[in-house]
């Protein structure tokens, strides 16, 4: 077992990210990844994957724009 900490995190599908943002997947996929939430896709019709610690960042970084 690695004691280095995971820089990504957890794997998440679309409806946990959806839930962690208190949205809809239609949000997600419509108005967010546009936005540049970071997220990893297989193949051209792969499965989205995201990873909890860039989203959580991708949030943190978009609410410091907002309020400037």
């Amino acid at each position: 077992m690695s004691t280095t900490p995971d820089v990504l995190g957890e794997p998440l599908a679309i409806a946990a990210v959806a839930r962690l943002l208190g949205c809809s997947v239609w949000t997600v996929r419509q108005r967010y990844l546009p936005s540049g939430l970071p997220y990893f896709r297989i193949g051209k019709a792969g499965k989205i994957t995201f990873y909890r610690n860039q989203v959580v960042r991708w949030i943190l970084e978009n609410q410091t724009a907002e309020r400037r």
